[in-house]
């Protein structure tokens, strides 16, 4: 088995694979996909996942084209990727912060380099009167006009109108996307439901405060660099006002630059990523067609089991998992695009 590393250098042929849940036997692991690497429960395997769930050669990842794929290996119970099961024996391409499913596990994967966030400032919007956020000051290039940046800054543009509907709007639009994130985060971090949501608060006030001065300029770092930063120095001030009422230790002060803490970001980024995307793409079917997709798609129920409770023939049930598949992946790609 690989060596567990945190060494975030990696080669163009490495990868990271993170256990972000599941039993403690397998943490995280750095392999290299220059030739294919099986995961399952035989120790030949080069990432063993020791669980009775997991087949003994599951699935396998490689590197082919300059493109990085998982391949179920007729696995009894199947992989996930990003909530949704692969067919048995099927392929499909795989990104960084991509959440696989395999047995009792959850792993996000680590592709390529990460974008640098170190120019996007750090402090946190309301937690204290002198570590109000300023937010990154380059405005960005009027001159650019590609849909995806422009779709990528609207919201931020709409945060900005003094007093508007279009104000409004872009805050409800702005909690919608990242409340969860935000709370979901620090109650992983070990605080309080109460507290969590002060935290999300204090997030939501800050940014609200300093919002008419908000420019976001994607080239100084990823927006979702930027807000892990602010949420974790919202919590950091709330356990230094309310240290005595909070379950965390007292030298409680988890650094950004640490791996954990950048997974457990990535984890709550990405499920709530792929719930927005879910939740657009079923706007567009029927309710049986949805069902039959969250049924043996996302939730692995066989596909006789699903037929006989649907009155749907194994083929159609087959077919509307392929169709909505696709387009939550591409609403997840679009989504990333837009976001960082």
């Amino acid at each position: 088995m690989p060596e567990e590393t945190a060494n975030p250098a990696r080669t163009q042929e490495e990868i990271d694979l993170v256990a972000v849940s599941g039993p403690e036997e397998f943490k995280r692991a750095r392999v290299s996909v220059a030739g294919p690497v099986t995961m399952g429960r035989s120790n030949d395997c080069g990432v063993v996942l020791s669980e009775g769930s997991v087949s003994r050669e599951h699935a396998t990842i490689f590197r082919e084209g300059g493109k990085t794929f998982v391949r179920d290996l007729e696995s009894r119970a199947g992989i996930a990727v990003n909530m949704m099961f692969l067919e048995k024996g099927d392929t499909v391409q795989i990104f960084d912060r991509d959440l696989l499913t395999v047995g009792p596990w959850k792993i996000l994967v680590r592709l390529g380099e990460e974008k640098d966030d170190s120019q996007a400032e750090t402090r946190a919007p309301g937690a204290e009167p002198d570590e109000q956020a300023t937010p990154p000051k380059k405005k960005a290039d009027p001159s650019r006009s590609d849909s995806a940046y422009t779709t990528r800054a609207s919201i931020f543009l709409r945060l900005r109108a003094d007093g508007s509907l279009d104000r409004e709007l872009g805050w409800q639009e702005f909690t919608e996307k990242y409340a969860r994130v935000i709370a979901g985060f620090a109650r992983n971090a070990g605080l309080r439901a109460q507290d969590a949501d002060d935290v999300l608060q204090d997030v939501l006030l800050g940014f609200f405060r300093v919002s008419d001065q908000f420019v976001y300029d994607p080239d100084r770092g990823r927006f979702r660099g930027y807000l892990k930063r602010v949420t974790l120095n919202a919590i950091r001030a709330r356990h230094r006002r309310k240290r005595p009422s909070t379950f965390l230790k007292e030298d409680y002060d988890p650094p950004g630059e640490m791996p954990d803490v950048d997974d457990a970001w990535d984890r709550q980024w990405t499920e709530q990523l792929l719930q927005r995307a879910m939740t657009e793409a079923r706007g567009g079917v029927e309710e049986r067609t949805w069902k039959a997709f969250e049924l043996y798609g996302v939730r692995g129920v066989p596909v006789e089991q699903v037929s006989t409770e649907l009155d749907m023939t194994p083929a159609a049930i087959r077919h509307a998992k392929m169709r909505l598949v696709k387009q939550v992946r591409e609403i997840v790609d679009r989504l990333r695009v837009e976001e960082g």
